[in-house]
């Protein structure tokens, strides 16, 4: 996976297993909605799971926290 952060735009190189990990990762978010929906319900799975899938996108996009303002920042382009 490769990220170039531009000025005008971000790009986001994926191999096909790379694509199909994130295709899960929507899969797995889209279920988690609809249990919550039917059963107003939070399995523990189901956070640990989008801890996952935080701590992913943040690695994708190259974000860093940032403890002034406790929010992600677009991080070093390296």
């Amino acid at each position: 996976m490769k990220v170039k952060h531009l000025k005008t735009k971000t790009t986001i190189e994926l191999t096909p297993e790379e694509l199909h990990d994130w295709i899960t990762r929507v899969n797995q978010i889209d279920s988690m909605l609809d249990n919550y929906s039917e059963i107003k319900d939070v399995y523990m799975s189901d956070v640990c799971n989008l801890d996952t899938i935080k701590w992913r996108m943040t690695r994708l996009f190259n974000l860093t926290w940032n403890s002034n303002t406790h929010r992600y920042i677009k991080g070093d382009n390296k």
